[in-house]
């Protein structure tokens, strides 16, 4: 069975941009829980969320948006894909949070 080649498009590169814009969207959401959660009393979770956002936002700047494909073809970026997965689940886990702290507390 022979190998197939990889595509000389820039569909790594759009891809890739892709998933940067997720994390630009985790960052984002992070920032706005941690204001909401400041305002609702919550300081562990509004501490949290900058640190998620904080945690998110440098390695994603310092990497280069190259797809994760070397020059032989093969598709290197699944630590990438899989630590955007865990921000946004860790997102969904502190919005969570927030939301039933501050229901338990009566702000929300």
């Amino acid at each position: 069975m022979s190998e197939r080649a990889r595509d000389p498009g820039l569909q790594p590169e759009r891809t890739a941009l892709a998933w940067q814009r997720t994390v630009l969207g985790v960052v984002i959401s992070s920032l706005l829980l941690a204001t909401a959660a400041l305002r609702a009393q919550v300081a562990v979770v509004s501490v949290l969320a900058l640190l998620l956002a904080v945690l998110s936002l440098v390695p994603t700047v310092l990497r280069r948006p190259d797809g994760g494909s070397p020059r032989d073809g093969r598709l290197y970026s699944w630590d990438f894909l899989v630590r955007v997965v865990a921000m946004v689940v860790t997102l969904g886990v502190l919005g969570t949070v927030a939301a039933v702290a501050g229901a338990l507390t009566g702000q929300g």
